[in-house]
């Protein structure tokens, strides 16, 4: 068998020289569509038919009288093949676009998304923070609208705020930290603000071992008209919790280092027995080494804090490092931030909004 390629312009023009050349007796083994001269996405490429095509040797092949082919290559079977090819060609065509627009839009994320990490660590934040805000930011525009990208690091900050609220009926309510990181202050504040609802307040004092803090706070209370009690031990918490009924009871406790253990000297037992009637809101100073931070985040877990304040925020750089730790899985919901050493004036509920526009002017 004589096996044979032609090639044309069109499928008629191939034809036509399958006939010529191999008379009525070929039989068309496959036909094609090739491109010469492609460029980008084959949009200006040049394209052209090729047919192979076959005949028994010794057949009218040799015939120099052309007969017409049989009706497998009739001029109907062949308008039926090019509308199949021009079909085909548009689809790879689109596929290529839509590969070229991927390649364009991903290399076009992927330049925002350095953009953006640069920007956020310039301002302060942690490169893992920067990173995730930075993603997310990014899976967000494929599938809503979302407009800068800050919309997100407010979003994030404003799910680890929590705003001040009343609570009816009084209750425990300690401070708990590391030592120097300005527990006693920040309870004199809380007792002065009204935010949280007018109430009765108590201050209570388990700070024992710095020297001083007991007559702190108790120029405190006689200034708020507060009673003040100096408790010996934990224990006694709560037998004052039935005596001070409806009071809110404000208990400033001993700085916890890092070597102190035996449950937190009492005040795991007293949040047990306690029960829902206590609330510990854990005192971190803004301005810290984050690794300090966070040791104080994994100590104070055992006592489950319900809420974190903030310290000493007046003397940070900028407030990027409060982003930082309030994104901390480990963090707890934030409510105060101290901002200097007035009482009670310079405790403020944080806000979500005021740490963006400073992480942003710290950017610029």
């Amino acid at each position: 068998m004589h096996i044979k390629r032609f090639e044309g312009a069109s499928m008629e023009a191939a034809l036509a020289k399958v006939r010529s050349e191999l008379g009525p007796d070929a039989l068309i083994l496959s036909s094609r569509t090739i491109r010469r001269g492609h460029r980008s996405f084959g949009l200006l490429s040049r394209s052209s038919v090729e047919v192979q095509a076959a005949v028994e040797r010794g057949s009218a092949a040799s015939s120099e009288v052309p007969a017409p082919l049989p009706t497998a290559l009739d001029p109907e079977v062949g308008r039926w093949q090019a509308r199949d090819r021009f079909e085909r060609e548009i689809r790879e065509e689109l596929s290529g676009l839509r590969e070229a627009v991927g390649r364009m839009t991903r290399g076009s994320r992927a330049a925002g998304m350095d953009g953006i990490g640069e920007t956020l660590e310039r301002a302060g934040l942690d490169s893992s923070v920067s990173d995730a805000l930075a993603s997310e930011w990014a899976e967000r525009r494929e599938v809503e609208s979302v407009g800068d990208w800050t919309e997100v690091l407010h979003d994030r900050l404003e799910q680890r705020c929590e705003p001040p609220r009343e609570v009816a009926g009084g209750g425990v309510r300690m401070l708990v930290g590391a030592p120097g990181v300005g527990k006693t202050t920040t309870l004199a504040k809380l007792a002065g603000r009204n935010e949280e609802g007018e109430r009765d307040v108590a201050l209570v004092s388990l700070d024992h071992f710095r020297i001083g803090a007991t007559d702190q706070l108790r120029r405190y209370a006689e200034l708020l008209d507060s009673p003040f009690v100096e408790a010996a031990k934990a224990e006694e918490i709560g037998a004052l919790a039935g005596r001070y009924a409806g009071f809110e009871i404000l208990v400033d406790t001993a700085g916890r280092g890092r070597h102190t253990d035996e449950r937190m000297m009492g005040l795991e037992p007293l949040r047990e027995q306690l029960g829902a009637a206590a609330r510990v809101e854990l005192v971190i100073d803004a301005t810290a080494r984050p690794e300090l931070q966070r040791s104080q985040l994994r100590r104070f877990a055992p006592l489950g804090p319900d809420r974190m304040v903030l310290t000493k925020t007046d003397e940070c750089e900028n407030l990027a490092s409060l982003a930082n730790l309030m994104l901390d899985p480990l963090c707890p919901p934030v409510c105060w931030r101290g901002s200097g050493q007035r009482v009670p004036e310079d405790l403020l509920p944080v806000d979500a909004g005021a740490i963006v526009r400073d992480v942003l002017e710290a950017a610029a």
